[in-house]
């Protein structure tokens, strides 16, 4: 059966056409470095990939929490470190004033060394993250929590917690409400302190003030070790948050991107079968041609 030219031309435009599009597609793969440029080219890569996304995108937001957590709980340790370290200056105070060979003088200048350091207490319970919020607020994070008139101290914030999603379904709160009720009682110690000096009182300063500068070094001990434990948790979830959005970022790049070395053999692979494809085809229609005119 005689095979007419006009099938033959059909074929070799298909066989170019064919291969065309194979070398284009490479070409595309290199340009880009993505496998296609439309879902519908793979189905299930495209499906694998937009859960991965999803999945990578929750473990993102846990981080950004984490990093909250994280501002909240590193600001708050260094705080309370120094208020740790204000009430043992305060505890020297007391001791020196618990001496009766003081006298009124020297009696009055601790009051005022202790009037230093509850100014400087009221800033540490004042104390901003990152981002300006005020962390022993609650959540009143906005409105700066301590102010002073004459000698109370008023807060102004709330005792409520503020809680970060850090894993699916699991909380951890980020604030440290019990800090402002801490931060009242010192600061009414040591105006008591203060009372006692300037009265020279030394039994009450020896049978109360001391016994209360501990209690609240104790308070405040206690709350740098929750803050402490938070972050070494906050830590090993940053961690493993890490971890797992590396493992979501190479699972979409196995799905979209294209082995560029694997890509540059196929390109020199369909360049080839392109250029055969347009060598035959030249080849046939120059037969087909002459067996016409013959």
């Amino acid at each position: 059966m005689r095979i007419s030219t006009a099938f033959q031309f059909d074929n070799y435009l298909g066989s170019i056409r064919t291969a065309q599009e194979s070398y284009l597609k490479v070409q595309r793969q290199i340009a880009t470095g993505k496998k296609y440029d439309a879902g519908h080219e793979d189905p299930l890569s495209t499906r694998l990939t937009m859960s991965s996304r999803t999945l990578k995108s929750r473990f993102e937001q846990f981080d950004k929490n984490l990093r909250g957590v994280k501002d909240y709980a590193g600001n708050g340790e260094i705080a309370l470190t120094e208020m740790g370290d204000l009430l043992n200056q305060a505890n020297v105070l007391a001791i020196q004033g618990a001496s009766s060979t003081i006298d009124t003088n020297t009696a009055q200048s601790l009051a005022n060394q202790v009037s230093d350091l509850q100014a400087k207490l009221i800033r540490l319970g004042n104390t901003q993250g990152s981002q300006g919020q005020y962390i022993f607020a609650g959540q009143k994070s906005d409105i700066k929590p301590f102010s002073v008139t004459g000698t109370t101290v008023t807060f102004a914030g709330d005792t409520n917690s503020i809680r970060a999603e850090v894993r699916s379904g699991e909380y951890m709160e980020i604030n440290d409400p019990g800090v402002s009720s801490v931060v009242t009682d010192i600061y009414d110690k040591l105006e008591t302190l203060k009372s006692n000096l300037q009265s020279q009182n030394v039994i009450a300063i020896s049978d109360q003030s001391l016994k209360d500068l501990k209690l609240m070094k104790d308070q405040v001990t206690g709350l740098r070790a929750v803050i402490g434990s938070r972050m070494q948790t906050t830590e090993t979830l940053t961690n493993d948050n890490t971890r797992r959005i590396d493992e979501f970022t190479k699972e979409i790049s196995d799905h979209e991107d294209v082995d560029l070395a694997e890509a540059f053999v196929r390109y020199s692979q369909t360049e080839t079968a392109y250029t055969a494809a347009m060598q035959v085809a030249s080849k046939g229609m120059q037969l087909s041609l002459m067996d016409f005119l013959r």
